[in-house]
C-alpha cells in the first residue's frame, strides 16, 4: 500500500512541476511580447521623426528654389 501512496505523491509532484513550468513559459512569452511591442513602438516613432525631418528638408529646398 505504501508504494501506491508514493506513486500518487510522485504524480502530484510532476503535476506541480508541470504547472510551474507552464507559468515560467507564459511569463517568458509575455515578456517577449512586451519587448516586441516596445521595439515596434520605438521603430514607428523613429520612422515618424525621420519622415518629418525629410519633409522639413524638402519644404526648405522648395522655398530656396
Amino acid at each position: 500500500m505504501d508504494g501506491g501512496s508514493r506513486g500518487q505523491s510522485g504524480i502530484q509532484s510532476l503535476l506541480a512541476a508541470e504547472q510551474e513550468a507552464q507559468q515560467i513559459v507564459n511569463a517568458a512569452r509575455n515578456a517577449k511580447l512586451a519587448r516586441l511591442k516596445q521595439a515596434k513602438d520605438e521603430a514607428e516613432r523613429e520612422v515618424a521623426e525621420f519622415r518629418a525631418q525629410m519633409e522639413a528638408d524638402y519644404q526648405r529646398k522648395l522655398t530656396e528654389v
